[in-house]
């Protein structure tokens, strides 16, 4: 359908402008719609049969537009598909129409376009744009194959020593596990920008060593933002929460300013040490500096807030963000549910819903969660089924992990293994641990055993099954199989990981372990302890 209101001067659609003024018209489009309006002009006059040049220029049009902006997915397809009947083309629109399927998540497509790139009979002779663009496509997928085939054709050519296209192949290896390939290509650059130990330090964060990662980071001759943002992102995402917190204090000192990408990494370490109070802190300076709550940072300060314990300062947060996105939602119901607020999970759930908002399968953790704990069952298989039939996310073994989870707290242990023993996903360690866990808290021992017996195979090494078998053997009486349960685990050196907990007091963080006899104050807390255990027991009394 033509709108005349966005382009005034189609006046009839009997004609079409003489060649020159239509591809002058083109030149002047500032958007896919009103190149698409001459589209149809030129299709309802035959002039887009008849006259081969016009499909090329209106192309060429699309990709003047997305070379200065972010496309849609939709205005790619469109340019693609009269790109097909084109019969004139250019590096230029090869490039720009590969970028803009990567910026779109359509990198397999990018991936072939570039084949038809290599094999189109013009000939079109890649430069140094093209590459970069396919690598990064390569990284997207993890095709390591298609990235050294590519890595080999930039060999052959003049571009070889090109530190942009070099830059891409470091950070197609690193993304892609081949840590060891990045490094070559690193080590065999004679001049290296920042991008390139950028490029490297990351592929040594996704690759897990970050002990090489920090020494680059502090041999690196320059840091910008960047370089600070991926060692403090990696520390969050390794589970070295400390380090991340060390490297955004040394960043404070410099000149540089903290984005929204490093207060979320920063909040996130936060968040798995349940430092509450740096957490204010650090939502203080989001404040000050006006960032915006609508996105990722948003949805990370209410989950900061419910797991240091403040449930009340998450739903302050959540109520202050005007546009709430699927994240800030999200993350509040899996709060609720965590602290054990079933009923408030499921009523935000169905506001959400209400909204217009549509879950994410994340969103569904937090609402199974919440049942389990709430002990509602069939509120829980209910939306399970939501889950499938109408938004069509399958399940994943967290899901399912809920729903045995939930069955087991009510008693409904063999309507739990069933639903294990049939589940489309191989069942991990977690789905047996929590059947026996029920089990044992149900006294059931005939599931119970074949939880056990399921659990050893899958993780034999794993001390806590050991410790849940010969707990049900004894909560029933049965004491020889209790005794041999714990020879079993003697004879293997299987142990029980110790339970892990720490405090913060007056800024200082105290950790603890289960049995734990190497705090300074370690007296004063067990005399405490027996303190409290007397007045217990005379209570009791």
């Amino acid at each position: 359908m033509i709108l005349k209101s966005t382009l005034p001067w189609i006046s009839s659609l009997s004609s079409f402008p003489p060649l020159p003024t239509a591809l002058s018209l083109l030149n002047g489009c500032k958007s896919t719609r009103e190149i698409q309006q001459l589209h149809a002009l030129a299709v309802k006059t035959g002039f887009f049969y008849y006259e081969p040049l016009v499909a090329s220029r209106i192309v060429e049009s699309c990709c003047s537009i997305f070379h200065y902006s972010s496309p849609k997915s939709e205005d790619v397809n469109y340019a693609l598909s009269v790109f097909d009947q084109t019969h004139y083309s250019s590096t230029f629109v090869y490039n720009t129409l590969i970028r803009a399927q990567t910026q779109v998540d359509q990198s397999e497509e990018a991936l072939l376009l570039f084949y038809w790139m290599l094999c189109d009979p013009s000939p079109i002779v890649p430069d140094k744009f093209t590459f970069p663009f396919v690598l990064k496509s390569c990284a997207q997928l993890g095709s390591i194959e298609e990235g050294e085939q590519i890595h080999s054709l930039v060999l052959k050519t003049n571009f070889v020593s090109d530190e942009f296209v070099l830059n891409s192949i470091i950070h197609m290896y690193g993304r892609c596990g081949k840590i060891n390939s990045a490094q070559r290509v690193f080590e065999g650059m004679s001049e290296r920008n920042i991008v390139t130990w950028n490029s490297m330090i990351d592929g040594l964060v996704k690759s897990g060593d970050l002990g090489s990662a920090y020494r680059l980071f502090y041999e690196m001759p320059q840091r910008n933002l960047v370089s600070w943002n991926t060692m403090i992102a990696g520390y969050a995402r390794h589970s070295f929460p400390y380090e991340a917190l060390d490297l955004l204090v040394e960043l404070k000192v410099t000149e540089i300013s903290p984005d929204e990408s490093t207060l979320v990494s920063a909040i996130s370490a936060i968040s798995d040490l349940g430092l509450l109070r740096l957490g204010k802190l650090v939502h203080g300076y989001v404040i000050r500096h006006e960032f915006a709550l609508t996105s990722a940072l948003g949805a990370s300060l209410v989950d900061m807030y419910s797991k240091c314990g403040s449930i009340y300062g998450a739903l302050r947060v959540f109520m202050g963000i005007l546009n709430k996105n699927v994240g800030h939602w999200t993350s509040l119901i899996v709060g609720f549910a965590v602290h054990g607020l079933a009923e408030d999970a499921l009523k935000l759930f169905s506001q959400m819903l209400s909204s217009g908002v549509k879950p994410n399968y994340v969103t569904f953790i937090g609402v199974l969660s919440a049942c389990s704990h709430g002990g509602l069952v069939k509120v829980g298989l209910e939306n399970f089924n939501l889950m499938r039939r109408t938004y069509n996310i399958e399940p994943t073994i967290q899901h399912y992990g809920c729903i045995v989870d939930l069955l087991g707290r009510s008693g409904l242990l063999r309507e739990a293994k069933e639903l294990i023993e049939n589940m489309p996903i191989r069942p991990g360690p977690v789905l047996w641990g929590s059947l026996l866990s029920a089990c044992r808290n149900h006294r059931n021992i005939e599931i119970g055993e074949i939880a056990a017996q399921n659990l050893v195979e899958v993780m034999p090494d794993f001390g806590g099954g050991y410790v849940l078998l010969s707990n049900l053997y004894a909560g029933i009486g049965r004491w020889e199989d209790f005794g041999r349960a714990r020879r079993v685990m003697a004879d293997r050196g299987v142990k029980k990981v110790p339970g892990l907990s720490w405090i913060e007091v007056d800024g200082e963080i105290h950790e603890f372990v289960a049995g734990d006899k190497f705090h300074p104050r370690s007296v004063d807390i067990y005399n405490v302890l027996v303190d409290l255990d007397s007045k217990l027991r005379w209570v009791e009394l």
